[in-house]
C-alpha cells in the first residue's frame, strides 16, 4: 500500500500537527499542576516543556528510565564501581486519550480535505502519519534525557550521575501500531459510507454490530461508576500530607486508569501485584545466590479488597440485566438469542483485554556491584521486576463469563420483569440503541392499558399494531411472584457474594481478629486474648489478676489498624496503639484455621506468637522476682517469662537477710522481647548481723577445735617461726572480741573481714627436752558468707 503522492505531504503535517495539539494541551496541564509543588521544585520553561514530553510519549506506553552509575575508592584502597537502572513504564489512559483525540481529529479534517476512493489509499495514509508520528518522538525522546529537571541537579553528587529519560523500546514500535490503528480508524469512520465492503464481509460485520454495541454499553457505564468513585476517593478519602491541588493533578493523571481498575474489580477481576527478583554474589571466599518470588493478588474472586468495591458488585449485575433488556426489545419476542452468546463473550473480551494491559503499571530494576582488592574480590547483581494492574486471564474469564450473561439475561429475564414492571419497560426504551421491535412495543402498551395505567406517549402508535405473541401478565399473583422471584435471586445472588465476602474480610477476617485482640487487651479479657492465640497457652503470667495489674499500671489505648497484608491462609496486620501515652507500632501475624469456622462458613483467624517475653536478671544474692505481682524463681540470677504485651513491671523479692532493689518497667510488644534493668542485691541490717555472727560462730569453734600451730581450717598462725613438727599440746585462745567489717561485692558475694588477737601456748620438743613456750599474734581474717539457706554458711579465704 501506498500512500497518495498528493497528500502525503498534509498527511505528514497533519500527524506533526496531532503531536503539537497534544504536547501543547500536556504543556498546560504540567504548568498548572507544578505549580502546587514547593517553590524551589517547580521547575523552568524548559522542565515543564521536557516533562510534557515525557509524559506524551508515557501516554504511548514509552519507558521511563533512571539510570544510576558510581566510582570511587574506599581507604582500604579497594575500587568500587557500581550501575543501577531503573525502568518504570506507564500507560496511562487519560494520556494516551489525548493523543487518540488529536490522531483522530486531524485524520479526519484530512480526509474530508482530500477524499480517498480505496482502501489501500486509506490505510497508506494512515501508515504515513503514523511514521511521521514515530519519527518524531524518535527525534524527541533523545532529547529528554537529562540529570537536571524540576530543582534536582545530581551535579553535586560528585562521583554519581544520573540519567532520565524516554526509552526509544518499545516507544517507538508501540507509536507505530497505536498512531496507525487510530488514524486508520478515523479516516474509516468518515469515508465509509464510500468506501464499500463485499457483502459477505459487510454482513459479518453487522452481525457483530449488536453485541459490540451492548457491551459497549456496560463497559461505558462500569468506567463512569469506576471514575465517580475514584473522584470520590480523591476529595474524600486520606490523602495524607498531599495538599488539595497535588492530589488533583494526581488524580487527573490517573482518573481513567483508576476507573479501569475499579470497574474491573466491580466485574470481579483480579488487580495483581508481581515482583521477581534474583541476587547473585561471587567473591574470594565462595559464592551464593538467593532467589526471590513473590505473587500477590486482590479482588472480588480472591479476596484482599476493602468492603466497598464490593458495592460495585450490585451495579455491575444492575448494569447487566438493564442493557440485556434493552438489547431483547430491539429483537422479536419470538427469537432465540442464546446462538449470539458467543459473540457477546468475545465482544466483552474484545473489550476489556485492551483495558487490562493499557492500565498496568510497570516497573524494572537492574544493577551490579564490584569490589576488588589484595585480599580477593566480591561481585553481585540484582534485579526484579514490579507490575500492578488487571490480571490478564482474570480480564478474560470474566469477560467471557459477562459477555456471555448479557445474552442469557436477554433470553430469561426481560419477559419475567417487563411483566411485572412495564412502567420501568417503558423507561428502558429511553437508552440508545437499536429502536424497539413493534411487538415488544405492542406488549408493553397493551400491558400498561389492562394495568389501568397510562400508555407512555411514544407507545400509544403500538395500541395498534396486531400481537403476535402472547400478552405480558398482567394482575396476577404468579407473574409477580416469578418477577421477585427473579430480581431476589439476581439481588441475593449478588448481595448474597457481596455479604460473604464483607463478612470475611470485615467481620471475620484478619483485620478483625487484630482489632479483637488489642480490643482484648485494652479491656482486659485475660480469657479471649488467649482463645486468639494459636495453641491456647497458659502460664502463671498469664491470668486474668496479673492483665488486671497490668492494665491499672498502664493501659492500652488508641489501637488502630492501619495496612493488611493477606496471602494464602496468612496475613499480617500492622496495628499502631498507645501505652502510657507513647505511640506504638507493630505487625501481628495471623493464621487461619480452616478447620475451626464461624457457622461453619468463615474460619477463625488466630495470632501467631502474639505475647511477649521478659529477660530478668538479678544479682546471685536474689533468689526471686516479682513480674506484674507474681514471684518468679531465679536460676543462675536469669529467668525468661511470657507475658502480655503492654506494661510489665518487675521487681526483685527481698528476704530477711537481702533487700531487692532495681528493676523497673517496659513495655513489651507482641513477638518481641524485652529486659529490665538488673535486680541489685543490698544487706539488711539483719543480714549484716547475721553474717558477722556467724563468723564468730565459725571462728571460735575453729579456735577450739585447732591443735596445731598453722590449722588447715582456721585463719590462725603464730607471729613468729615455729617448727610445726616439735609442738605438743597446742592450744588456742582469743584474747578478745574481733571487729568485723561486712561488704557486699558487685556479683553477690557477702565478705566479712577483720583483725583477731590471740593467743597459743604449747610444748616443744624439739632439743630432746619438753619447754613451755607462749606466743600472742594478730591474725587478719576474710571470710565468705552464704546467706542463700535456711541459716548461713562460712567459708574461710585461703590466702589469709
Amino acid at each position: 500500500m501506498r500512500p497518495d503522492g498528493a497528500s502525503a505531504k498534509a498527511v505528514a503535517v497533519g500527524a506533526l500537527a496531532a503531536l503539537g495539539s497534544q504536547l501543547g494541551l500536556l504543556f498546560v496541564v504540567l504548568v498548572v499542576g507544578v505549580q502546587f509543588l514547593p517553590d524551589e521544585n517547580t521547575g523552568t520553561f524548559g522542565d515543564w516543556l521536557l516533562a510534557a514530553v515525557w509524559v506524551a510519549g508515557l501516554a504511548l506506553r514509552g519507558t521511563l528510565g533512571l539510570s544510576l552509575e558510581d566510582e570511587g575508592q574506599s581507604w582500604a584502597s579497594e575500587q568500587v564501581a557500581g550501575h543501577g537502572e531503573i525502568g518504570l513504564t506507564l500507560q496511562s489512559l487519560l494520556l494516551t486519550g489525548t493523543a487518540l483525540f488529536a490522531v483522530w481529529w486531524f485524520a479526519r479534517r484530512g480526509e474530508r480535505r482530500l477524499a480517498a476512493d480505496t482502501w489501500a489509499r486509506v490505510a497508506g495514509r494512515s501508515a504515513t502519519g503514523a511514521l511521521v508520528y514515530a519519527l518524531a518522538m524518535t527525534v524527541l525522546a533523545p532529547a529528554t534525557h537529562a540529570s537536571a529537571v524540576f530543582g534536582m541537579d545530581t551535579g553535586e553528587l560528585e562521583s554519581t550521575s544520573v540519567d532520565l529519560g524516554l526509552a526509544l523500546w518499545p516507544l517507538v514500535p508501540y507509536t507505530l501500531v497505536f498512531v496507525f490503528l487510530a488514524d486508520l480508524a478515523a479516516r474509516a469512520a468518515v469515508r465509509r459510507g464510500d468506501l464499500v465492503l463485499p457483502d459477505p464481509y459487510a454482513e459479518r460485520l453487522r452481525g457483530w454490530r449488536e453485541p459490540f454495541s451492548a457491551v459497549g454499553t456496560v463497559s461505558v457505564v462500569l468506567l463512569g461508576a469506576g471514575a465517580l468513585t475514584a473522584v470520590g476517593y480523591a476529595a474524600l478519602g486520606d490523602t495524607d500530607d498531599l495538599s488539595a491541588g497535588a492530589v488533583v493533578s494526581v488524580s487527573l493523571l490517573t482518573l481513567v486508569n483508576a476507573a479501569v481498575w475499579l470497574a474491573g474489580v466491580g466485574m470481579g477481576v483480579t488487580i495483581g501485584a508481581t515482583l521477581d527478583g534474583a541476587v547473585g554474589i561471587d567473591s574470594f571466599f565462595g559464592s551464593g545466590s538467593t532467589r526471590a518470588l513473590e505473587d500477590s493478588k486482590s479482588g472480588l474472586l480472591t479476596g484482599g479488597m476493602p468492603w466497598g468495591a464490593y458495592l460495585l458488585l450490585p451495579a455491575v449485575v444492575l448494569t447487566v440485566v438493564v442493557v440485556a433488556v434493552r438489547y431483547a426489545l430491539a429483537r422479536d419476542p419470538r427469537e432465540r438469542l442464546l446462538g449470539m452468546l458467543w459473540k457477546f463473550a468475545v465482544a466483552m473480551a474484545v473489550v476489556w483485554l485492551p483495558l487490562s494491559l493499557v492500565s498496568t503499571v510497570g516497573g524494572t530494576v537492574e544493577g551490579d556491584v564490584s569490589s576488588g582488592g589484595g585480599f580477593g574480590g566480591a561481585s553481585g547483581s540484582a534485579q526484579g521486576s514490579v507490575s500492578v494492574g488487571l490480571s490478564f486471564f482474570g480480564t478474560l474469564f470474566l469477560s467471557l463469563l459477562w459477555g456471555a450473561s448479557l445474552v442469557v439475561a436477554a433470553q430469561f429475564l426481560t419477559r419475567p420483569l417487563l411483566s411485572v414492571f412495564p412502567g420501568a419497560g417503558a423507561r428502558v426504551l429511553r437508552l440508545p440503541g437499536r429502536p424497539v421491535h413493534p411487538q415488544w412495543a405492542a406488549l408493553l402498551a397493551d400491558a400498561a392499558r389492562r394495568k389501568g395505567r397510562p400508555v407512555p406517549v411514544r407507545l400509544e402508535a403500538a395500541l395498534t399494531e396486531p400481537m403476535t405473541c402472547p400478552p405480558l401478565a398482567a394482575g396476577t399473583k404468579w407473574a409477580r411472584f416469578t418477577g421477585v422471584a427473579l430480581i431476589a435471586a439476581v439481588v441475593l445472588g449478588a448481595g448474597g457474594t457481596t455479604a460473604w465476602a464483607v463478612v470475611d474480610s470485615q467481620v471475620y477476617g484478619p483485620e478483625s481478629a487484630a482489632e479483637d485482640y488489642f480490643e482484648a487487651l485494652a479491656g482486659g479479657r485475660a480469657g479471649d486474648v488467649l482463645d486468639l492465640l494459636e495453641g491456647s497457652p497458659s502460664g502463671p503470667l498469664l491470668t486474668q489478676a496479673v492483665l488486671d495489674r497490668q492494665r491499672k499500671a498502664a493501659p492500652v489505648t488508641d489501637v488502630s489498624v492501619d495496612e493488611v497484608e493477606e496471602s494464602d491462609g496468612a496475613a499480617g496486620v500492622t496495628v499502631t496503639y498507645r501505652v502510657d501515652g507513647e505511640e506504638y507500632e507493630t505487625v501481628l501475624h495471623l493464621v487461619a484455621d480452616e478447620e475451626d469456622r464461624h457457622l461453619g462458613l468463615w474460619p477463625r483467624w488466630k495470632v501467631l506468637g502474639g505475647l511477649g517475653q521478659v529477660e530478668v536478671t538479678a544479682a546471685s544474692l536474689v533468689g526471686k522476682a516479682q513480674v506484674n505481682g507474681v514471684e518468679v524463681a531465679l536460676e543462675d540470677g536469669a529467668a525468661e517469662v511470657v507475658v502480655f504485651p503492654g506494661a510489665v513491671t518487675v521487681d526483685g523479692v527481698s528476704s530477711r537477710y537481702v533487700a531487692a532493689n532495681g528493676g523497673g518497667t517496659v513495655v513489651v510488644e507482641p513477638d518481641e522481647s524485652e529486659s529490665v534493668d538488673e535486680l541489685r542485691a543490698g544487706l539488711t541490717g539483719k543480714g549484716e548481723r547475721a553474717a558477722q555472727q556467724a563468723v564468730l560462730t565459725e571462728l571460735a569453734e575453729c579456735v577450739e577445735r585447732s591443735t596445731s600451730l598453722e590449722p588447715d581450717d582456721c585463719p590462725i598462725s603464730p607471729d613468729g617461726y615455729y617448727w610445726e613438727e616439735d609442738a605438743e599440746d597446742v592450744v588456742w585462745k582469743q584474747k578478745s572480741e574481733p571487729v568485723l567489717q561486712t561488704e557486699l561485692a558487685d556479683d553477690g558475694t557477702v565478705s566479712v573481714s577483720g583483725d583477731l588477737d590471740l593467743k597459743v601456748t604449747w610444748t616443744d620438743v624439739g632439743y630432746d627436752e619438753e619447754e613451755k613456750m607462749e606466743d600472742t599474734c594478730t591474725s587478719s581474717l576474710s571470710a565468705t558468707v552464704d546467706l542463700s539457706g535456711t541459716t548461713p554458711s562460712v567459708s574461710f579465704d585461703e590466702s589469709y
